[in-house]
């Protein structure tokens, strides 16, 4: 006779009948919908905070202040981030993945474009995602935010620029010059001028036209 804790007559590797999902919810739906909710959390802290530092600027933003606007838990901020820094700096990576983007599709779509359409379609787009996302105008902000990385980003932005241009030099495209040497430099912090000037002043221009014509004035100085 089988003992009562033995199963008669059942070989070892029958199938174990599945899990019956309890309250009519698949398994593992819970964890998926916490996940979806911290997702939720963290971009919402990110595009609160990225709200914040474009139009007040980043000294005087504090986790307070976006965790008042957002009506987040202090819980939940410190969950996600550490600290305004860690906010801020995930914001500039942010940036530098849209102009290493930028940068790689205009040099694979326009790779028999001269120097000049390669810098104008990489400016002309980072002008236009400049303008249409706050996200992303607040990372490049950040980028000369001398309390973050001293101004390390800024400086990534540059030499991204100046490998195209130095490129074009060695292939007697633009001419050899200091002229041309500052140009990358002279971009970056065009567009940066532009993007504030226009915050600070409360002007409504078009971002890409000003930027096109900061395009026109340093290249027309390069031949």
């Amino acid at each position: 006779m089988n003992s009562p804790v033995e199963s008669a007559n059942v070989p070892e590797n029958a199938a174990t009948p599945p899990a019956r999902p309890q309250n009519g919810r698949a398994p593992g739906s819970k964890n998926s919908a916490m996940q979806d909710r911290a997702v939720r959390t963290r971009e919402a802290i990110i595009a609160v905070a990225a709200r914040h530092f474009d139009t007040d600027g980043y000294g005087h933003t504090s986790i307070n202040t976006i965790s008042a606007t957002g009506k987040f838990a202090k819980g939940a901020m410190y969950y996600h981030f550490p600290s305004k820094e860690a906010i801020a700096q995930h914001l500039i990576s942010d940036w530098n993945r849209t102009l290493d983007d930028t940068v790689s599709e205009a040099l694979t779509s326009g790779s028999s474009s001269t120097a000049g359409e390669k810098l104008a379609a990489i400016f002309t787009s980072l002008a236009r995602q400049i303008a249409e996302d706050t996200n992303v105008r607040a990372g490049m902000k950040l980028t000369l935010e001398p309390t973050i990385d001293s101004g390390a980003a800024f400086a990534r932005w540059v030499d991204v620029v100046n490998d195209i241009i130095g490129t074009a030099i060695a292939a007697g495209e633009i001419t050899n010059t200091l002229t041309t040497h500052r140009l990358a430099w002279n971009l970056c912090a065009g567009t940066l001028g532009a993007v504030n000037a226009s915050a600070v002043l409360h002007e409504n221009f078009d971002l890409t036209t000003r930027i096109d014509d900061v395009l026109t004035i340093h290249l027309s100085a390069t031949h």
